[in-house]
């Protein structure tokens, strides 16, 4: 059953990474029966999507696990989403799912094979079956989907394209076979208007008037009925590219490495996010709706040259300027357009940086001078914007223009043609020939005039990928073949460790080795700027060392999980912030934890009688930034969060500056009940009186270590320290 299953497995994976590997099935898989059957299930939905599904290995962080589809989804780096299955959602398309039967509790794949129709797969059945009411009622109810991720590769802007209409290319063949058949429909008219002209006017043909109008009626009805399929399966194809787009963007953005975000502002990154989606929305716009009907359109050209030569030529000249000129004013857009996009990044984050500092504008009465600042930099933006407006006016006055003046030279042209024909009595161009060619000749050039704007709209997207590089371009955080850490015991070790944040900045820590055996509490401490927080952020692998190493148990962290590593760590920063949501989620960040587990980290946190005093308890909302509680409350609130789960380390940044000495003491009881290393900055030197160990930093540098006592009774910088917070009164306790 094992190998069956295996087999059946490796059916659906990319012949790159077969999951059917026997090495890797007696030796790495952590996987049970029901989590084979999970495995096949998710690998038939992966393949719909193009996700390549990794079996998760055998390791003290799988294990620790208890979702399976989660571990799938860390294992092949991936999003999964759990949903609810709506009424009837056989009879729509929600793109693949996995789905577990309400009976048996296996996994099964719902695999969509048309807009109105799925198919169900199972795989400890090993049947396939189409979805009806019936099948539906078997399934429970709770289901998950997967999140396509961009390529690890560098994508290129066309692969954004790619990416989005994968599983599509049927609407995109709907959508180009409804545009030729519009275009063809729509060449009747000329030829309509030759023979009623010619034939059936002159000729009081009645019957043959008759005919014609109905068939023009009938043309233009299967037009537009060609137009609206065309239009209906646009917005579909726009609806999922968007939903796929958007989710691989914030997958890639979430994945980078934490130095990433160091180049750019809040407001520029944000920009930048944008640009993506843009590019995807104006190259979709573009091929599927201008392009594509501008094309169809052309093909009125074979009309002109069927109707007469000589108007033909002239009708390509004229198109051939209209061309170039706005080939021409599409460059002088790009231009501008380029520096009005940097413009405007720079503007966002300038906008974001005076919101989140209202209240000290108004504490240093700089409201005026902040406007100032911000009119400046919009003034600009706004010139460049003006710019650009009015060449995009004076385009389109041309292109209004230019077919007018055509239209005119064609009539005097064709007069000329048409009173020769007169003369020398050989029918080389008719009345009702010339207004079925003028007919021909509108649609032709609104087509070139379409195309034109369209390759200026392509032109434009230039910039915008400049603005998008360096999110799709940079590096993510992926651990595909990192070695596990394994279950830490707590055991830290900083060695000769020299960190800058650019290679023309200064050291902001110099050759620094730090200890830390496994249950120890070691406390950092230090003058403000002197490398404290750095030290925090290499230990979370934030950050890499210029030189030196970080070990984890004796393990270098630049070769294990780093996801793994981090898992196993309980952190507060000096800049976290809580989330939107209740205290309850807010203390278990997405974890599958009970109530009863959020109350203990509450309790610990000495946050619990807080809590039960709300007229909500742990359904309590937090509001955006904590502003509902006191600065004390979110900090103990923020400790509760790392306590929840039980890690091996603690590392907290000044994390209870913001408490009172009764709370720091609970907090401090209930720190030295853990058998935990931690690794404690601290500004208050009351708290850190039972270090283990106390490491002094200074410019970078590790001046001073030793306990409490022996740095409060040596001269140097700890006893200053003291000194400057009056508790010299610690060191005889």
């Amino acid at each position: 059953m094992t190998q069956t299953l295996a087999e059946l497995a490796s059916v659906l994976q990319p012949r790159s990474d077969k999951v059917s590997n026997r090495s890797a099935l007696n030796k790495n898989l952590y996987l049970g029966d029901s989590q084979q059957a999970l495995l096949v299930a998710a690998g038939a939905v992966g393949k719909a999507l193009g996700i390549e599904i990794r079996p998760p290995v055998i390791s003290a962080d799988s294990q620790e696990i208890k979702d399976s589809v989660e571990a799938l989804a860390r294992a092949s780096c991936i999003r999964v989403r759990q949903i609810k299955l709506p009424d009837n959602w056989w009879r729509q398309d929600l793109g693949p799912i996995l789905a577990y039967t309400e009976k048996t509790k296996l996994p099964v794949a719902l695999l969509p094979t048309s807009d109105t129709r799925y198919q169900l797969y199972s795989p400890s059945e090993q049947t396939s079956v189409p979805v009806d009411a019936r099948t539906a009622a078997t399934l429970i109810p709770n289901a998950y989907i997967f999140y396509r991720p961009f390529s690890q590769k560098h994508p290129r802007a066309i692969d954004l394209l790619q990416f989005a209409f994968q599983r599509h290319y049927r609407e995109l063949i709907v959508i180009s076979g409804a545009g030729i058949a519009a275009t063809l429909l729509g060449m009747l008219t000329p030829f309509a208007t030759a023979i009623l002209i010619d034939k059936a006017i002159p000729d009081a043909n009645r019957a043959l008037l008759g005919q014609v109008a109905f068939g023009l009626v009938a043309a233009n009805v299967g037009t537009t009925l060609f137009q609206l399929i065309q239009g209906l399966t646009t917005i579909r194809l726009e609806t999922f590219a968007t939903s796929s787009i958007q989710a691989a963007v914030w997958d890639r953005l979430l994945n980078l490495k934490l130095s990433f975000f160091r180049s750019f502002s809040f407001g520029d990154l944000n920009s930048r996010v944008t640009a993506v989606s843009q590019i995807h929305q104006r190259l979709g716009n573009t091929i599927l709706k201008s392009t594509l009907s501008s094309l169809f359109s052309l093909l009125n050209l074979g009309l002109l040259l069927y109707y007469n030569i000589s108007l033909a030529l002239l009708a390509c000249a004229v198109a051939l300027i209209n061309t170039a000129v706005t080939i021409i004013f599409g460059i002088a857009i790009l231009r501008i357009a380029r520096s009005g996009l940097n413009y405007e990044g720079k503007i966002f984050g300038v906008v974001v940086q005076l919101i989140n500092g209202v209240a000290k504008l108004r504490v240093a009465k700089a409201e005026t001078r902040a406007f100032a600042y911000w009119g400046q930099q919009y003034t600009q933006q706004l010139k460049r914007m003006l710019s650009k407006q009015g060449i995009e006016d004076n385009l389109a006055v041309i292109n209004q223009v230019l077919p007018t003046l055509t239209t005119a030279a064609l009539f005097w042209f064709a007069a000329i043609l048409i009173e020769q024909s007169h003369l020398s009595r050989q029918p080389s161009l008719s009345t009702g020939t010339f207004l079925a060619f003028n007919v021909a000749f509108s649609t032709f050039i609104h087509g070139v005039t379409s195309l034109s704007n369209t390759a200026v709209e392509v032109l434009q997207i230039l910039p915008l990928w400049q603005r998008a590089k360096p999110i799709l371009l940079a590096e993510p955080e992926i651990t595909f073949n990192q070695a596990d850490p394994g279950k830490l015991s707590g055991r830290l070790v900083l060695k000769r460790v020299s960190f800058r944040y650019s290679n023309d900045y200064p050291l902001v820590l110099d050759n620094v080795s730090i200890q830390a055996q496994a249950g120890e509490f070691v406390a950092i401490v230090g003058s403000s700027g002197s490398g404290k927080s750095t030290l925090l952020r290499l230990l979370l692998g934030f950050e890499s060392p210029k030189s030196g190493k970080v070990y984890y148990d004796g393990q270098d962290l630049a070769s294990v999980d780093i996801h793994a590593v981090r898992r196993q760590l309980g952190v507060v920063l000096q800049n976290s912030r809580l989330m939107s949501a209740s205290i309850f989620n807010n203390i278990t960040s997405g974890a599958t934890l009970t109530m009863d587990q959020a109350w203990e980290a509450a309790r610990m946190a000495g946050l619990a009688d807080d809590i039960a005093a709300m007229p909500m308890g742990m359904h309590t909302v937090v509001s955006e930034g904590g502003s509902n509680l006191s600065g004390g409350q979110r900090q103990r609130l923020l400790i509760a969060r790392a306590l929840a789960l039980k890690p091996k380390i603690l590392l907290f940044d000044e994390a209870t500056s913001a408490l009172d000495n009764t709370t720091q003491a609970i907090v401090s009881q209930s720190l030295d009940k853990l058998q935990v290393t931690r690794i404690i900055i601290a500004h208050r030197l009351s708290t850190i009186r039972n270090a283990h160990r106390i490491y002094v930093l200074k410019a970078g540098r590790v001046v001073q270590q030793g306990t409490f006592q022996e740095l409060a009774t040596t001269e140097g910088l700890f006893a200053q320290l003291i000194a400057r917070q009056g508790i010299v009164n610690l060191i005889e306790q």
